[in-house]
């Protein structure tokens, strides 16, 4: 995969990946942590809370039973003596000292009143009532009712009461009797208990008796079955967990009350915990996120500060490719970058002296080519000029030595140009004339010329001998003297930031097929049939680059043109060429 990506591309993959996998790992583990450690401060916390609602209630309930196991005592012990005065004062005084207790009262087994502490009279069968039943059924246990309005009296003379009963013995005329001790507790102290605790908002407790029936409930909508915190505590016997009661996370822990056989239930709020594990994981996700941002920002600087400057190498070297002037190129970036870029500078400072010494070298190689084409073409020209000279003064053609030889004098004069090898163009053009006339005066004018030249063009160089040898190509292989006149057209025109030369002649032509072969041996190194058409190519490339280009296009029996292109450039040469 990461074959296809760049070197920027898979930095910032793996160090994003690698980023990830740990932002992950220490984010999974702090999560992991963090619930680990709120789950076991609200166990705590709520165990803590729990543990003391339920010392507050059995503290309470344990003083009842002191009271009551007191009273027991003292009613076996003073009955047996028959001091039922003091043991009804006793009753009395233990009625007041204690605000919750109000009525004590000592019933017979057939439910008559033995003693009593109230100054009510009791007018029902008490025999018929749970309490009653219950304390003779199990009598070494204490009896708790649940909450209920006490009608022993005829009347309710006071608030709902707990009633707490246990089985218990007295003397009567000598003989141990069997009774009842009933222990009437009103309920408001099971609210102010419950007050006590700090339980949070909407917290509650609910207390139920062995048979599931509300002994109390802090919360006054929780009244019924229907309650939802009855419905819990129904389905768990004891233990602690959280819950969602509506709006709000509790968490609940049921136990049992001592020597009571009630279970108390305290419904602790949570939400605060919750909320602050809330704002924790969001937190923990804003953190992770711009975590992963700068991760980004910096994976992509870092990936940019080792791509950047291979790029700007590999776009330099791509440049060097398309052809612009090669250059070395600024040393910047990492170590192994650096010795990279200074080993592609070595080689570009090498490579630019060997294409220095290449050039130096082909330049004496076309000067050598040159000097010999000069030797070539001046002696064999020389020979068949002076032949027609000749010619012409046997046949009187006084005239026409005259112009051949003030021609022949100029030709030599401008191909001389004092070992130049640069001249101007107006001399080029001229040098081509003077070749043309003389020509045209040995082939006994069976073909004539034409010149379309642009005067702006003089003021600009070249190189000498360009247009001569492709002149004399159009001659010797372009004109069909046999069937009529030919006809060599040279024009010479500026074009946006190059000269035109354009050779054209009227002879036979040349196939498509010849044209390409023409200029693939034309653009190749080595020996070719048209080897002044090669010189000429090969001479302006090496001279001018790459701007530099012959054209060649021909229609059969029609012309053949020969178009050169050569960039505009002024340089100094000497006016005088004799």
């Amino acid at each position: 995969m990461f074959k296809k990506l760049s070197i920027s591309q898979a930095v910032v993959v793996v160090l994003m990946g690698m980023v990830i996998a740990v932002l992950l790992v220490t984010g999974i583990s702090q999560r992991v942590i963090f619930d680990s450690t709120t789950e076991d401060v609200i166990q705590s916390s709520s165990r803590e809370i729990n543990k003391q609602v339920i010392m507050n209630y059995e503290n309470y309930i344990n003083e009842v039973i002191n009271t009551a196991n007191y009273l027991s005592t003292q009613t076996i012990e003073l009955s047996e003596d028959g001091r039922f005065v003091d043991l009804n004062s006793m009753y009395e005084q233990a009625a007041k000292l204690s605000e919750d207790m109000v009525s004590i009262i000592l019933f017979s087994a057939e439910g008559d009143v033995i003693l009593t502490a109230t100054e009510e009279a009791v007018v029902s069968d008490v025999m018929s009532f749970d309490w009653f039943t219950s304390a003779f059924n199990n009598p070494e246990i204490f009896h708790f009712s649940t909450p209920h309005q006490q009608v022993i009296f005829g009347s309710s003379i006071y608030t709902e009461v707990i009633t707490v009963t246990k089985k218990v013995q007295f003397y009567d005329q000598g003989l141990l009797q069997h009774g009842v001790l009933m222990i009437d507790l009103i309920t408001v102290n099971l609210i102010e208990l419950a007050l006590k605790t700090n339980l949070g908002e909407n917290g509650h407790i609910l207390i139920l008796n062995d048979q599931s029936e509300f002994v109390y409930a802090s919360n006054p909508e929780c009244t019924d079955e229907t309650c939802e915190s009855k419905i819990y505590v129904d389905n768990i016997i004891l233990g602690g967990d959280s819950v969602k009661l509506g709006e709000d996370y509790m968490y609940v822990n049921i136990n049992t009350l001592k020597n009571t056989r009630w279970r108390i239930a305290t419904f602790i709020n949570i939400n605060n915990l919750y909320e602050a594990k809330q704002q924790a994981t969001f937190f923990s996700t804003f953190i992770l996120g711009v975590s992963l941002i700068l991760s980004l920002g910096l994976s992509i600087y870092l990936s940019q500060r080792i791509s950047n400057p291979l790029n700007k190498l590999k776009n330099h070297m791509q440049a060097i490719e398309q052809g612009e002037q090669m250059s070395e190129i600024e040393i910047s970036g990492q170590k192994e970058v650096v010795a990279l870029t200074k080993t592609f500078n070595h080689m570009v400072v090498e490579i630019k002296q060997l294409m220095q010494n290449i050039v130096v070298e082909q330049k004496e190689k076309r000067k050598s080519e040159f000097q010999a084409l000069q030797t070539q073409i001046h002696p064999h020209f020389l020979y068949n000029t002076l032949d027609s000279i000749v010619w012409l003064a046997e046949n009187n053609m006084n005239k026409e030595v005259v112009e051949m030889v003030i021609a022949l004098s100029r030709f030599f004069r401008i191909s001389i140009s004092r070992g130049k090898n640069v001249i101007s163009v107006k001399d080029e053009l001229e040098h081509a004339q003077h070749y043309l006339l003389i020509q045209k005066i040995r082939y006994n004018k069976k073909f004539d010329y034409k010149l379309d030249i642009n005067p702006k063009i003089y003021e600009y160089t070249i190189v000498k001998l360009v247009l001569q040898p492709i002149i004399e190509n159009a001659i010797y292989h372009g004109i069909n003297s046999e069937y009529e006149q030919g006809m060599i057209l040279i024009k010479a025109y500026p074009q946006k930031k190059n000269l035109i030369f354009e050779i054209e002649n009227n002879g036979y032509g040349i196939t498509p097929e010849r044209i390409a072969e023409l200029t693939n041996q034309m653009k190749k190194e080595g020996q070719a049939q048209s080897v002044g058409l090669r010189n000429v190519y090969q001479r302006i490339k090496l001279y001018y680059g790459k701007e530099a280009d012959i054209i060649i296009t021909s229609e059969l029996d029609e012309m053949t043109n020969i178009k050169i292109i050569i960039p505009m450039r002024k340089e100094e040469v000497d006016e005088k060429n004799s």
